[in-house]
């Protein structure tokens, strides 16, 4: 089963502008780690919820590390609360 990693972050500054500043830097660098598998964001209320799956938990871990330096470079938030596990289950859409 897949890892997931979800961060919960406070932000500062227009919604829009950190969805994209997130995608645009956050994006590539998980693209380029191992065991990627997808990446999302959700925002409301002032909050950012990062939600990602991965292959393994090294994987995600490796993932978390790479995010929160680019983070902290980069975006003007606070972490809230952070969590990398394996997923109990975790459902593909058929194509």
């Amino acid at each position: 089963m897949p890892y997931g990693r979800c961060v919960i972050y406070s932000f500062d500054g227009d919604a829009q502008e950190v969805t994209e500043k997130a995608r645009a830097g956050i994006l590539p660098i998980f693209k380029q780690q191992p065991g990627f598998l997808a990446y999302g964001t959700i925002i409301q209320d002032g909050k950012i919820v990062s939600l990602s799956a991965w292959n393994t938990e090294s994987d995600a871990r490796a993932a978390d590390d790479a995010a929160r330096q680019w983070v902290s470079e980069n975006l003007n938030t606070k972490v809230l609360d952070s969590h990398v596990g394996e997923y109990a289950w975790l459902e593909f859409a058929q194509h």
